[in-house]
């Protein structure tokens, strides 16, 4: 009789992580999201600052030209400067939304992982593949912390939207079901 809940808790956590996994009539599932995301996802151009040949100096700054040349040991006998300090432009994937899809791919491989039977193989093996077509989720970061308001990209990009009502889906699934073990 103590084997019957668990049962039922699991197969029920079975039925969230296929929904996460493969989708549901009204939502896709992170196996289609990950490779359209990967064609699409936000990026951030940043500014990189650094010391750098003068010869290979592709954007340095008025300011830091004077700043150049002030530094002592840094101007050859022609007059040249040996270092510039160079600003460049660099498109990265580390966003906070980004952030979000790696943290709800990794909860749901992580609970996916925990469970046994074939089922949760296949569906784990279907994740991983997802997971290999959207190769920029290795240059996220981790999530600095659970987001608890939606962004704006969150809340209107039908694919972040559809990852995040996903990842609160199943916090609050694994979340009650945690809650009902203690009890």
């Amino acid at each position: 009789m103590g084997s019957l809940p668990s049962s039922k808790s699991s197969a029920r956590a079975l039925d969230t992580l296929r929904a996460a996994v493969r989708g549901t009539m009204d939502r896709p599932g992170l196996s289609q999201i990950l490779p359209r995301l990967q064609r699409s996802h936000r990026k951030l151009l940043v500014r990189h600052e650094q010391w750098t040949s003068g010869d290979l100096a592709r954007h340095p700054e008025p300011r830091e030209l004077i700043r150049s040349r002030r530094r002592p040991g840094n101007v050859d006998p022609n007059g040249r400067l040996v270092r510039i300090f160079d600003a460049r432009r660099v498109l990265v994937d580390d966003v906070h939304e980004n952030r979000v899809v790696r943290h709800a791919v990794g909860a749901v491989r992580a609970r996916l992982t925990a469970l046994e039977g074939p089922e949760a193989a296949r569906l784990l093996v279907e994740l991983d593949g997802a997971i290999a077509r959207a190769p920029f989720l290795r240059d996220v970061g981790t999530l600095r912390a659970r987001p608890t308001e939606p962004t704006a990209t969150l809340q209107g990009d039908p694919l972040y939207r559809a990852v995040f009502q996903t990842w609160l889906e199943l916090e609050r699934e694994f979340s009650a079901e945690e809650g009902g073990a203690d009890r």
